[in-house]
């Protein structure tokens, strides 16, 4: 199955942003689907892997003051626009570079990160994100395009850390949906956890589950996570394995496999409990 045109160029804005970023790269983390793809290949699945942007975690208690994150973007052709998200940098070719910074390193505020000395527009603040900022591996990462012939070193979350902040980001859609009525949810999300599921081993992805556990942010937003995980995909109503098999094009083996290889990970979890 060919690469979508848009993931080409996803992985190549991303590289765009790794580049302008080289004096912080110790301390920051890819997540997102870029980060699910490079754990767990295509897949055997009829729907592509696919995403239009790229996404970057922040350890903001690590970040060095300079140089300004925000300055080496904008020299490097990445803005924001007015009135849109913080932490959305737009790359040369329209694409979406978004940084994050965990909850409990975020600061006072609503929807920015405030990291000082960088801009207070420079990163978004999100929940789910720190278990990335201990459980992640440094790998290699090159261009898809094949006239590209960049590569560079870069933090990847584990698949650990990916199932959580999927869980959390489906858990606050699903609860926005039910009291808001605003249906934020996206079946891709939990399509993305079963990707997951299937493509690494289990015992590798409780390994990561087990090190959330030494840190006391990361081990709240993981059990938080493993506790909505489990809850949602092995009732008689299971909404995330249903979600999975929308996204998977009504492939009805995507809930079964779904709701099997979670209760099967529960098992390797509590047996080491």
């Amino acid at each position: 199955m060919s690469l979508p045109p848009e993931y080409i160029a996803a992985r190549s804005v991303l590289l765009d942003g790794l580049e302008a970023l080289r004096d912080h790269l110790d301390h920051v983390i890819l997540i997102g689907a870029q980060a699910v793809y490079l754990w767990a290949g295509e897949g055997d699945f009829s729907v592509s892997i696919m995403t239009t942007d790229a996404d970057l975690a922040l350890n903001a208690a690590e970040l060095s003051p300079e140089p300004l994150i925000q300055d080496v973007l904008e020299k490097n052709g990445f803005i924001t626009k007015a009135g849109g998200n913080p932490g959305q940098w737009i790359g040369p070719t329209g694409i979406a570079l978004d940084l994050m910074v965990s909850e409990h390193q975020a600061g006072e505020g609503r929807r920015s990160a405030r990291i000082p000395p960088h801009g207070k527009e420079t990163a978004r603040r999100g929940r789910g994100l720190a278990p990335a900022l201990v459980d992640f591996e440094t790998i290699t990462l090159g261009a898809l395009e094949q006239d590209d012939g960049r590569t560079c070193q870069v933090n990847v979350a584990g698949p650990a850390a990916l199932i959580v902040a999927k869980c959390i980001k489906l858990k606050e859609r699903l609860e926005d949906k039910d009291t808001n009525k605003r249906d934020r949810v996206k079946p891709k999300d939990a399509l993305d956890i079963l990707r997951l599921l299937r493509a690494v081993d289990l015992d590798r992805i409780a390994d990561g589950f087990s090190r959330h556990q030494m840190d006391l942010a990361a081990a709240q937003e993981s059990n938080e996570a493993l506790t909505f995980l489990v809850a949602q995909s092995t009732t008689l109503t299971p909404t995330l394995p249903d979600l999975a098999e929308q996204a998977a094009a009504g492939d009805e083996s995507a809930a079964l496999s779904f709701t099997i290889l979670v209760q099967e990970l529960s098992n390797v979890l509590n047996s080491r409990s």
